[in-house]
């Protein structure tokens, strides 16, 4: 006895010392801990994940009111259903026919037949923090077709055009780990869940000012006295500050920073904050490759309910679960996790915090059954695209916000038309059947822009992240084939004729010069066998199926894509010109001057194509693409915003020209499957098939949004696919319900600066054009310069 009374003495001498001398020190430390406990205050983050948003839903004045998704939105995000003439507060909303909506906004005079009324906390685009935010109450009012005619709002601007609603997460991370992760208030909890935590971690809590003198030195001397480190004593704020602002070491010295940090907490929060934020950081298990973080998300992974919608039991289960998630874990560990339940509950028994008849029930519930789902990460290839921009914006993405431009109802329809598609293409093509067998497997992209913002809402990279991380949206170097040819037209119709032959008009001045212009979409062609030599080199083109037509239209020859007569034509305007069109539009891969480059015999990644024919939709004017729309630090601080700054790189009228041609692809081209898919919105758009027929591409461009599929295999094998086998269908299926929400309109063409003019068999036959070609053909519209029509079409 006196030998063990010896050395407690000495401990405790050794400890208070040390344990002196620590708070000395780290007393001197705090101002930055200070600092930093007061912005995550203020912002509510004590853990600091990175969290990506996916696009909000949008009401755009002209499109469809998205009824399906905000309906969705709204029980998500908790809106109350109010009927007529109730007040609309912050999360309500309320739908009416007209006779409902006058008593409620009489001001309006336009033939509305329905309106949707809802109040919601607003961002203010000129506001560039997310916390500065005004409650709103909206009106929009719609046609009996549901497009939305007028959209009010109580605060300026009072007639906005857009309406964007709150951003949802898309995909939370700690470091490199994703998470799940759902912020719960206080005052939304079964008041038995913080109950539950109290009476198994710390009953003392609402009494003590953040640390347990007794139980500190219970965790400190016991293992001491044992030869151990010290360990445990910790209350609920300790726990707090353990986790999330000090490492995992156990020594003397970062028990006394524990202390002063959990007095600072106390000063600092209130109780309720305390265990709000305990309750939102707090590791709750494993979910697949996702840590379950909080008890929001537990609450949906053990249970799938919300959490103010737990009994008594399941909110004792959560905090049994929190001691240790791999040792009670209701899946995997039954019978030891409701042993630790019931002891929860005998606590708060014991505590009075239950009554007997509530302990006597709770103890009879059984555990949890394991669902069969398990979760796994959305829209893996378009993070992937976003975390490499953030990398060129040279923005660290750890502990930040990110909003992306992701929509997430159009990414799941691009993934399910892609996958069948191949799916389909495997099991009735003999040829792609066998290579499956032998483990080939073709893949896909899916790219979709909204070419007037340059965001980038759609990248499918592949079929499956899981199998292969490369994202071939941004890294898949490919052959772009015929999907090039118009940027050989283009360059065409922008060429004046001089004593010297074809030259570009000076930046500026094509106005000017456009009565040199000899190309329109009625000049003829020649489509025959040619041979091109270059530096000593022959190189002869052919067509598909080898066949030549002759004398053919402009138009023809694009919509058609015939290689011979387009080659003639880029032998006839310059290597250089065509290289130097398609570096303004936005192509970035090294293009060299050779002859096989008129028909795409070259790489390009998928990303940079869009990018070429986003610009081309926006009828000659450039905005970069992004995936990014924000991105905030954890102070709610911008960082990055995407800005759409359009740049004319190319003249609105050639522009417009050639999409007039393009236009007539998927009506009597080589995607005329499209004519019947029943499209009532313009399309201009371009297959592409390779020589070797590796890669099939088809891009299509309608008035607000361009889109790109490719299908091929890694390996660079043959497919026997031709764009318009092989990537059409996956558009056409995409974009039927990508477009169904938009205003029918046109291109926005320089309507005072063209023509548009009917063709038909009489017009060819009046400018000698062969008639043969089309012996079936239907009228159709080209469009041409108002000052270069050709007087037989007048």
């Amino acid at each position: 006895m006196p030998l063990i009374r010896s050395r407690l003495k000495t401990i405790l001498i050794a400890f208070t010392i040390t344990l002196t001398l620590s708070i000395i020190y780290s007393a001197n430390a705090f101002t930055n801990y200070e600092k930093d406990l007061e912005d995550r205050l203020k912002s509510k983050q004590f853990l600091n994940p990175t969290v990506f948003y996916a696009s909000p839903i949008a009401l755009k004045k002209g499109f469809i009111l998205p009824r399906e998704s905000l309906s969705t939105y709204f029980a998500r995000q908790n809106f109350r259903e109010r009927q007529k003439d109730q007040r609309i507060m912050d999360g309500d909303y309320f739908y009416g026919k007209r006779e409902d909506c006058l008593s409620m906004a009489p001001e309006i005079t336009s033939e509305y037949q329905s309106c949707l009324f809802f109040a919601k906390k607003y961002h203010s685009s000129s506001s560039e923090s997310v916390a500065e935010r005004d409650i709103s109450v909206f009106q929009v009012f719609m046609d009996p077709d549901y497009r939305i005619l007028e959209i009010h709002s109580n605060t300026p601007p009072t007639a906005p055009e857009i309406i964007e609603m709150d951003p949802e997460i898309l995909a939370q991370y700690l470091s490199t780990e994703p998470i799940m992760q759902e912020a719960v208030e206080i005052k939304d909890l079964p008041t038995n869940c913080p109950n539950a935590i109290m009476a198994i971690e710390d009953a003392d809590f609402l009494e003590h000012k953040g640390y347990s003198i007794k139980g500190t030195v219970r965790g400190i001397l016991a293992p001491l006295l044992k030869g151990k480190k010290p360990q445990g004593g910790s209350t609920i704020t300790q726990q707090l500050v353990k986790n999330y602002f000090l490492t995992n070491e156990r020594t003397v010295r970062r028990k006394a920073e524990e202390f002063i940090l959990s007095v600072l907490i106390e000063k600092k929060m209130t109780k309720d904050e305390i265990l709000e934020t305990y309750m939102n950081v707090i590791y709750m298990g494993q979910n697949g490759p996702f840590q379950i973080i909080g008890y929001g998300a537990a609450s949906q992974y053990y249970f799938d309910k919300k959490i103010s919608d737990l009994r008594l039991d399941e909110c004792a289960l959560l905090a049994a679960v929190l001691n240790g998630p791999g040792v009670y874990h209701p899946f995997n560990k039954p019978e030891k996790t409701m042993t630790r339940r019931n002891l929860v509950l005998s606590k708060m028994q014991q505590l009075k915090l239950i009554s007997d008849t509530e302990y006597e029930e709770a103890i009879q519930k059984p555990m949890p059954k394991k669902r069969t789902s398990q979760a796994s990460e959305t829209a893996p290839y378009y993070l992937d695209a976003v975390r490499k921009q953030l990398k060129k914006l040279n923005i660290p993405a750890e502990g930040t916000r990110i909003q992306t431009g992701l929509n997430l109802e159009l990414q799941q329809k691009a993934q399910e038309s892609l996958q069948a598609h191949l799916a389909s293409l495997e099991k009735d093509n003999k040829k792609l059947a066998d290579n499956k067998t032998k483990g080939l497997s073709l893949e896909g992209v899916v790219l979709s822009t909204e070419h007037q913002t340059g965001m980038v809402d759609v990248l499918v990279g592949g079929r499956s992240f899981r199998m292969t991380q490369f994202n071939r949206a941004t890294e898949g170097h490919r052959q772009v084939g015929s999907i090039f040819k118009p940027l050989v037209y283009l360059t065409a119709l922008e060429k004046i004729k001089t004593e010297e032959g074809f030259v570009s008009p000076p930046t500026g001045l094509g106005k000017i010069f456009s009565s040199y212009r000899p190309f329109t979409p009625m000049t003829p062609l020649k489509d025959e066998p040619f041979v091109w030599t270059m530096n000593k080199r022959k190189w002869s083109p052919e067509n598909y199926a080898k066949k030549f037509f002759g004398s053919v239209p402009f138009y023809y020859a694009l919509k058609n894509s015939l290689n011979a007569s387009t080659a003639m034509l880029g032998q006839t305007v310059g290597l250089e010109d065509i290289i130097a069109n398609a570096k303004k539009l936005g192509a970035y891969s090294d293009l060299k001057p050779f002859p096989s480059l008129t028909l795409g015999a070259f790489e390009m990644y998928p990303v940079e194509v869009l990018q070429i024919y986003s610009t081309l939709a926006n009828i000659g004017k450039k905005v970069n693409l992004s995936f990014i729309k924000r991105v905030y630090n954890f102070k709610n601080e911008l960082l990055f915003e995407h800005k759409p700054s359009p740049e004319v790189v190319v003249d609105d009228v050639i522009t417009s020209i050639l999409l007039g041609v393009m236009k007539q692809t998927p009506i009597s081209g080589t995607a005329k499957s499209l004519a019947s898919a029943g499209f009532d919105i313009p399309i201009a758009g371009k297959t592409g098939t390779t020589n070797d027929y590796k890669d099939t591409w088809f891009i299509g461009m309608t008035p607000l949004k361009t889109s790109l599929v490719w299908v091929g295999y890694d390996q660079n094998g043959v497919t026997g696919l031709t764009g318009g086998s092989g990537a059409v269908p996956v558009w056409a299926q995409f974009m039927k319900s990508a477009l169904k929400n938009h205003p029918k309109i046109d291109f926005f063409f320089p309507e005072d600066k063209i023509q548009r003019v009917i063709i038909d068999k009489d017009k060819l036959t009046k400018m000698n054009l062969n008639v043969d070609l089309e012996p079936d053909l239907a009228p159709f519209e080209l469009i041409f310069d108002k000052e270069k029509v050709p007087p037989e079409l007048n």
